[in-house]
C-alpha cells in the first residue's frame, strides 16, 4: 500500500517538473512537494533500519551517475528555469535543523532534479523526495552510504540556492 502511494505521488512529481513558465508555477511546484512530503510522512511505516539502509543506498546510487559539470551550468543563470524550481524546492528544507553533510547532499539532489539531470518518477522518485527534504535523517545516511563506499560528495550548491547556513556554531 505505501509503495502504491510513494508510486503515485511520484508520478504528480513527475509532471510537477515540467518547465515552468512563471514564479506561480514554481511556488505551485514547491507547494506539491511539500505536500508529497508531508503525505509521505503521515503514511511512513515505522522506523525499519534496513529500509532506511536501502533508501539512502538507492539515492546514493542515483548521484552516482549525475554528471555534476553539466548540473552547474543548467543551474549558474538565477534567471533560468531550473534555478526558479531551486529556489523553490529549497524554499521547502528546514535549513536550520539539516547537518552540514546532509545539507550539502539535499541542495545537490535538488539541483540534479531542478535541472533535469535526475528525474524524480518511477521508483526512486519518493525517496529522492525524502531525501531532499531529509526525511528521517535520510540525507546524511546518503552522505554516510557515500563516504563509506568511497564515494565523493555531490557538489554543494547551497550558495545557488541563496541558503547562508553557520556550520561554525557550537552550543
Amino acid at each position: 500500500m505505501v509503495s502504491r502511494s510513494l508510486g503515485k505521488a511520484a508520478a504528480r512529481l513527475a509532471n510537477a517538473v515540467r518547465p515552468f513558465s512563471s514564479r506561480e508555477r514554481a511556488t505551485q511546484f514547491a507547494r506539491q512537494l511539500k505536500a508529497e512530503y508531508e503525505a509521505g510522512k503521515r503514511g511512513d511505516p515505522a522506523d525499519d533500519p534496513v529500509a532506511d539502509e536501502a533508501d539512502a543506498t538507492t539515492v546514493a546510487g542515483s548521484l552516482r551517475d549525475i554528471d555534476w559539470g553539466k548540473v552547474r551550468a543548467a543551474t549558474a543563470e538565477r534567471t533560468t528555469e531550473a534555478a526558479e524550481k531551486m529556489r523553490a524546492m529549497a524554499a521547502e528544507v528546514d535549513w536550520g535543523k539539516v547537518q552540514p553533510m546532509a545539507a550539502q547532499v539535499s541542495s545537490a539532489l535538488i539541483a540534479a532534479v531542478a535541472s533535469g539531470h535526475l528525474p524524480v518518477g518511477g521508483q526512486v522518485g519518493g525517496t529522492v523526495v525524502r531525501a531532499i527534504m531529509n526525511d528521517r535523517d535520510l540525507a546524511q545516511r546518503v552522505g554516510s552510504a557515500l563516504h563509506r563506499d568511497a564515494q565523493p560528495l555531490p557538489p554543494d550548491f547551497r550558495a545557488e540556492l541563496g541558503q547562508v547556513i553557520d556550520t561554525t556554531a557550537s552550543e
